[in-house]
């Protein structure tokens, strides 16, 4: 973070206001926020570790952690979430090619990239409190950060709904069907367990 803030921090600048500013957001993706450009390789690797992170202090704070070998869960759950977003990234690209919509799901793939290098981010120094504040309840960092993973998910939404909308060759029930089972599905079961695992 601190090498990115030296070295890039207006485009480091862009991506924070990229967040809560349409204009930043569309400004990045015409310019191609890809996975080969090198701010956005080390904004993913810090997305990593801190989504790694939380998820295991989660984990932790819940009582979940049944894994005596540490590093191998860590390892585990980093490994879920490259599997995740690889997949997540893979279904969008083969929509695009099934549906010729190839401009728009590049566009709200660079879309869903711009939002977790964010996230990343954003991530960094709430995972950075639960592990050495003292005199904060890990409550309020715990609640804060599912705050911050739900508002990211329902604007990343939003931002797609409104690509898809706006383009006269997306199919409305495509979109809606694509929304449905690849974004709000998925949320509605975790939540499911979430609430299922801290009730029982």
């Amino acid at each position: 973070f601190v090498m990115l803030y030296i070295k890039n921090r207006k485009r480091l600048n862009q991506v924070i206001k990229a967040f809560y500013i349409n204009r930043f957001a569309s400004q990045l993706v015409r310019e191609e926020v890809s996975v080969v450009n090198r701010v956005s390789i080390l904004l993913s690797i810090i997305f990593l570790f801190s989504i790694t992170i939380f998820i295991r202090q989660i984990m932790d704070y819940y009582g979940w952690s049944q894994e005596q070998n540490e590093m191998l869960l860590f390892l585990f759950i980093l490994a879920s979430v490259i599997i995740v977003y690889t997949v997540k990234f893979i279904t969008i690209k083969f929509f695009g090619f099934v549906f010729k919509t190839a401009k728009e799901t590049d566009e709200y793939a660079l879309t869903v990239l711009l939002y977790i290098n964010s996230l990343g981010l954003f991530l960094l120094p709430i995972v950075v409190c639960i592990a050495f504040a003292e005199n904060v309840p890990v409550e309020i960092f715990i609640k804060t950060g599912l705050c911050l993973l739900a508002l990211f998910l329902f604007t990343r939404m939003v931002r797609g709904l409104i690509i898809g909308l706006n383009s006269i060759r997306v199919s409305k029930f495509y979109l809606f069907l694509y929304l449905c089972s690849l974004e709000i599905l998925p949320l509605i079961v975790m939540v499911k367990i979430f609430i299922r695992s801290t009730l029982s």
